[in-house]
């Protein structure tokens, strides 16, 4: 992928309003700010009481979080006639800054290492240990709107019409005796039945499609099962699940939820935004309106 022609970090702060506390400390959650007015949050595990959000400086459109603390993002100056594309920038332990290798992209997801995003042509492409873009096969050869990695694969949705619900999806078949890892993460893909806008991926897949519903693709049931609620988006990281809602929260954006697999049903984080992710140890991270 082709390199920037603009100076990044001065445009991701100068673009972003001020921030103020709000992310989860206690468990902790946190927010990323897309463009012209929108925050990073940060939450952590679990939600306990007296928890709250905590912000985070930076602007961003895209966010996505691995393990070991990783975060990235992809900051709010789109590159010309990119689908939406801006460059990448890594969460320091303090602060958003650029990647050192040249690249942009709009979707973002990461797993054992190894970062995929969708490239200015909207293909995929996939990078090793923040190293060089490498472009990546994808169905057909045909362009591709999500992808979300995760140790259930890696899954996209593509940019082929599956009706009212949303574009088709296809999830990655792993090459013999390897696992999701540099260049032979996957050999193939294989159609999944079922439509969707947004993707994430754990232990098993999940899917938001245009009405707003929620599915779960379960490693070995081979079907999704509809969980309830309305939402925009959605992140998984082993167990960890987060999303989105339809509903006003409290804060600049959407009321973002925390899916409790031992009670069936979803635990109000009291955060808002409108993208989110979740790192390996359940800490959250959400993008906010402003």
């Amino acid at each position: 992928m082709k390199n920037l022609s603009v100076n990044l970090p001065a445009a991701l702060l100068s673009l972003c309003v001020p921030l103020t506390a709000a992310a989860l400390v206690g468990p902790a959650a946190r927010s990323v700010l897309p463009k012209p007015s929108q925050g990073v949050s940060y939450e952590q595990p679990r939600v306990d009481e007296g928890a709250r959000w905590e912000r985070v400086a930076g602007c961003a459109r895209d966010i996505t979080a691995g393990g070991n603390g990783v975060v990235y993002v992809t900051g709010c100056d789109v590159v010309p006639n990119s689908h939406g594309s801006s460059a990448f920038f890594r969460w320091s332990g303090a602060a958003f800054v650029p990647l050192s290798v040249p690249g942009h992209g709009s979707a973002l997801a990461t797993f054992g290492g190894t970062s995929y995003t969708i490239g200015g042509d909207a293909m995929m492409y996939s990078s090793i240990n923040d190293g060089e873009w490498r472009k990546r096969g994808t169905p057909d050869r045909q362009p591709i709107t999500d992808v979300g990695a995760g140790r259930a694969g890696i899954w996209i949705i593509t940019s082929q019409p599956g009706g009212a619900a949303g574009n088709t999806i296809a999830r990655s078949e792993p090459c013999p005796s390897s696992a999701i890892a540099g260049g032979n993460d996957f050999c193939a893909w294989r159609p999944v039945e079922g439509a969707g806008v947004r993707i994430a991926v754990g232990v098993g897949a999940w899917v938001v499609n245009a009405q707003g519903r929620l599915f779960e693709w379960r490693s070995g049931s081979n079907q999704w099962v509809q969980r309830p609620g309305c939402f925009s988006d959605v992140a998984a990281n082993g167990e960890h699940v987060y999303a989105v809602t339809c509903k006003p929260g409290q804060g600049d954006g959407h009321a973002i939820y925390r899916w409790d697999r031992d009670n069936g049903g979803w635990v109000d984080v009291k955060g808002a935004g409108k993208r989110v992710a979740v790192d390996a140890a359940g800490h959250a991270w959400a993008i906010t309106d402003s």
